[in-house]
């Protein structure tokens, strides 16, 4: 340690020291994962004692499953709790200087589940090698709300190692939507439906109702494809209503329509003859886009979330692709690949302009120099329509097709179709 004039100076420094070192580092975390220790060191202590004072009265025996269940058990649960403690390593910086800086893994002391803490903390190449990415660790992530859902992601994260999962696919898209999103990955086997059939050829597939047998249908209200007919006020889904009708969905897109905000297939295709061969439709619905722009070799990838019904094994299931992603999440495709971006039915007057403003800007990344957007069928409050208006034009792309239609008396359409600019630099 350096000599200074006196015990003051000496100390400020430790101080400036410490504060360095500790910013940062969840210590309310730290002490509550020390009180949860020492909880369960209490509640086994007071019942060995009680153990004890009955064996003293009655003459008897500890029992095997009484030492399995109430002692072995919780004890070993507290000392890994008590060892997966992480504290800051304190690492000196290249030279010898005083500086020093916390290597400290976030989030590790937050959550009790041990196989949260397992999935959070870096995992270092094996013998100190640098991977292909060119680090020396992996960091597995977790979206940053899943601090605000602490019991549901634990209890997400509680299972068996390479046993069943629970069929808990509703909690974990919970999770998601409420921005604990990526979620973390699981060491348990997915179950499927115990009669799971062969799936239709996809010259059959694209344009009829998937077998009932390929569903798990624990977790929504219908318990088949008929009863999610719009027909039927207990389907449990509101957006979307039709779309697991395919005589309806059949005229989507290729049909002529009286509203002026209906585009179809093939005269946006006709824009860019030869041009168009891959896409993404961002929107709420069973894959219908999809499958009539496969018919014109078109390949589209299509989100889904499965709101109170099967979305996401309907478009499975008729052999076109869904992505699993919600509005919180950055797409996962890289910048300037994306021929076409089409969006309908998901994102409507009820989103707020700021994010609005970051999930264009997402696609504006993705979508590939003359690549189209087409906004399809958007709704809003005819007072907000100027605002939204600006929203879709402010990244400057050209205008190949602009419709406002009426939808209510309160409400219009807005349909475009756009090009983004080269913008080389």
């Amino acid at each position: 340690m350096q000599n200074f004039p006196n015990t003051r100076v000496a100390a400020g420094y430790l101080g400036r020291l410490v504060k360095e070192v500790y910013q940062g580092f969840d210590a309310k975390s730290l002490s509550q994962r020390v009180q949860e220790v020492l909880d369960k060191l209490e509640s086994l202590q007071s019942k060995l004692e009680s153990k004890l004072q009955e064996l003293e009265k009655n003459k008897g025996t500890l029992e095997k499953v009484f030492l399995e269940d109430e002692i072995v058990s919780p004890l070993h649960s507290a000392n890994v709790a008590l060892r997966q403690i992480r504290l800051p390593k304190i690492e000196e910086e290249e030279g010898g200087g005083n500086n020093s800086t916390v290597k400290e893994d976030p989030l590790i002391n937050f959550f009790i589940t041990e196989e949260i803490r397992k999935y959070i903390t870096p995992k270092e190449n094996r013998i100190g090698k640098i991977n292909l990415y060119g680090t020396e660790k992996v960091y597995n992530t977790i979206g940053h709300a899943c601090v605000l859902y602490k019991n549901e992601l634990q209890k997400y994260m509680d299972y068996d190692i390479g046993s069943y999962c629970d069929d808990d696919w509703n909690l974990a898209q919970k999770l998601m939507l409420n921005g604990c999103d990526p979620l973390p990955r699981r060491r348990c086997l997915t179950r499927a439906s115990k009669v799971y059939q062969k799936p239709y050829p996809i010259n059959e597939s694209l344009w009829k109702l998937p077998d009932d047998r390929n569903v798990r249908w624990s977790n929504y209200r219908c318990r088949n494809f008929d009863c999610l007919q719009s027909k039927n006020p207990k389907r449990g889904y509101t957006k979307c209503t039709g779309c697991f009708e395919m005589e309806k969905e059949k005229l989507k897109w290729v049909t002529n329509s009286s509203l002026s905000a209906d585009f179809m297939i093939s005269d946006v295709l006709k824009i860019k003859p030869g041009e168009i061969r891959i896409g993404l439709d961002y929107g709420i619905g069973t894959g219908t886009f999809a499958a009539r722009m496969r018919e014109q070799n078109v390949t589209i990838v299509s989100t889904a979330l499965n709101i109170g019904a099967p979305f996401n094994e309907m478009i499975a299931l008729r052999g076109l692709i869904p992505l699993y992603v919600t509005l919180n999440q950055r797409l996962p495709f890289f910048d300037n690949t994306m021929d076409l971006i089409h969006s309908t039915g998901l994102m409507d007057g009820w989103i707020d302009l700021l994010l609005l403003d970051f999930v264009l800007y997402d696609w504006d990344r993705i979508l590939r120099p003359g690549g189209l957007l087409w906004i399809d069928r958007f709704f809003c409050n005819k007072k907000d329509l100027d605002d939204y208006m600006y929203m879709f034009l402010q990244l400057r792309y050209k205008k190949h097709k602009w419709a406002i239609s009426s939808k209510s008396k309160d409400e219009v359409f807005l349909s475009a179709l756009l090009e983004k600019p080269p913008r080389a630099i």
